[in-house]
């Protein structure tokens, strides 16, 4: 396939290049996404293989406006986030693969022969990762998360039931729940489930 590559860190974005160059016709790789749009209004493109985060315009926002230009254009999204509304916003934009930046050169070739056999592709990593966190979140009540987000904020118990509207000793049974389900005994490890789970604001 024809490549375009895009990332605003230039060292990053050539040790793909030369992963890549191999198998593939990288054209062009850009440090902005402006740049790279430009680009593929003016040359033809099989596939965008471009960093989440970058000023002025997303990955996502780039492959919009790219493929507005190119219907054909296939996508790849590389970002450090490992959240389902990534996932799910660059799938409804139409890419076919979200990968973890911190891919492996293996994952990152097979991902590019899936979708340019017209399947998606979405890393292994990144699946279990959201997988784990709706677990944590179908394992929580709302009460709970509720709960939870007071602690996190270092109310008592006795702030937090009058905050809920419920016995204190009832929102002692709710902290003993968490801990139970967080799988530790102390506050600083609840902190650490909540926050891998982002089951808090």
């Amino acid at each position: 396939m024809k490549l375009i590559l895009v990332d605003d860190h230039r060292i990053l974005i050539e040790g793909i290049r030369a992963l890549l160059e191999t198998a593939h016709e990288v054209l062009t790789t850009c440090t902005n996404p402006q740049q790279a749009l430009l680009f593929i209004r003016q040359h033809e493109v099989d596939a965008l293989i471009t960093d989440y985060e970058m000023p002025g315009m997303n990955g996502i926002q780039l492959f919009e406006a790219a493929k507005s230009h190119n219907p054909l254009l296939k996508g790849i999204l590389l970002s450090m986030h490992d959240e389902r509304i990534v996932v799910k916003r660059a799938l409804a934009a139409g890419m076919q693969g979200v990968l973890l930046k911190h891919v492996t050169p293996s994952e990152l070739t097979m991902a590019l022969d899936k979708i340019s056999q017209g399947h998606t592709y979405i890393s292994a990593e990144l699946t279990q990762k959201v997988m784990q966190r709706d677990a944590a979140n179908e394992m929580l009540s709302e009460r709970e998360r509720q709960v939870l987000q007071l602690i996190v904020e270092e109310k008592t118990n006795k702030q937090i039931a009058e905050i809920l509207f419920l016995s204190e000793r009832t929102v002692e049974t709710y902290r003993k729940n968490l801990f139970r389900k967080a799988n530790t005994n102390n506050i600083v490890g609840l902190l650490k489930y909540a926050f891998a789970n982002k089951l808090i604001e």
